[in-house]
């Protein structure tokens, strides 16, 4: 199987425009459409249907993709096994987190990441979770830490962690004598879960966006409304506090990060989750 056609064959999946690609990659359009059209023939299946604007994966297309993503992380890590050669902990390493997770568990996990691997050049940006993916899938993120498994083909996904949520109100306030609920902007799944609890529970209260914890955790704490966050990042406020389910952390990455994802998965710190 002919490899350069076969990473063209994803850039293209990921872009979904052989334009696009071709920018990516350094060549011409033309150029790359008769690799592609060759690859095509070679296989014997058309992989994608052109549209009037852009190309979309045939469900050939579909099936080769996530093959085509563990080859090219296999034929490279083969070609390290040969050459003697460590996976590649150096250089640039753009990773996002949600907000809530920034403000738990990634100081540590950081500390001991590059404790352990010195040479990686991280570059650190939050967001909430749609937005984060959505970085990844343009090629601007390597990895992220977000708070559900998008389940994309082009993306490696990894489980951390399984966090309690609570639902965070003033000490002398009922919720349903509030009229205000604080939460990061739409995407984010910590929103979700309180939109849901909030409706659930016919509670006549109107969404606060704010950009940080300590904001929302600020306000609750002046008797203004509610808050749903993970629960260890209430401890000592003096909030009440109720059960809200949980958030689970994954960690998504592009498969040529492969090397420093899988070693910031293996420095995760989980905090110990008590009230």
């Amino acid at each position: 199987m002919d490899l350069r056609a076969l990473h063209a064959f994803r850039m293209i999946a990921e872009t979904g425009s052989i334009t696009a690609a071709a920018a990516r990659l350094g060549t011409v359009q033309s150029a790359l459409s008769a690799r592609i059209g060759q690859f095509e023939a070679s296989i014997g299946e058309p992989l994608f249907e052109r549209l009037p604007r852009g190309i979309r994966l045939t469900a050939a297309g579909m099936h080769l993709l996530p093959y085509a993503e563990r080859i090219e992380r296999l034929t490279a890590e083969a070609m390290m096994a040969v050459r003697g050669r460590q996976p590649d902990l150096s250089g640039p390493f753009r990773l996002g987190a949600i907000e809530v997770a920034a403000a738990s568990v990634l100081p540590t996990t950081l500390s001991s990441f590059l404790g352990s691997h010195p040479e990686v050049d991280l570059h650190l940006r939050t967001g909430v979770s749609r937005e984060l993916a959505a970085s990844l899938d343009a090629g601007e993120l390597d990895a992220a830490i977000i708070a559900e498994d998008v389940g994309r083909h082009s993306l490696v996904s990894l489980a951390l962690d399984h966090m309690p949520l609570a639902l965070f109100q003033p000490p002398d306030r009922a919720p349903e004598t509030l009229e205000q609920a604080f939460a990061f902007g739409k995407g984010c799944v910590c929103r979700d879960r309180l939109e849901a609890l909030v409706h659930r529970r016919r509670w006549n209260m109107r969404i606060i966006e704010l950009g940080s914890v300590d904001a929302i955790f600020g306000c609750v704490a002046a008797g203004l409304g509610v808050a749903v966050l993970p629960r260890m990042l209430g401890t000592g406020r003096g909030l009440g506090t109720k059960p809200a389910g949980y958030l689970d952390l994954f960690l998504i990455y592009r498969p040529e990060a492969d090397a420093k994802a899988r070693a910031l998965a293996e420095s995760y710190a989980p905090i110990e989750h008590s009230v």
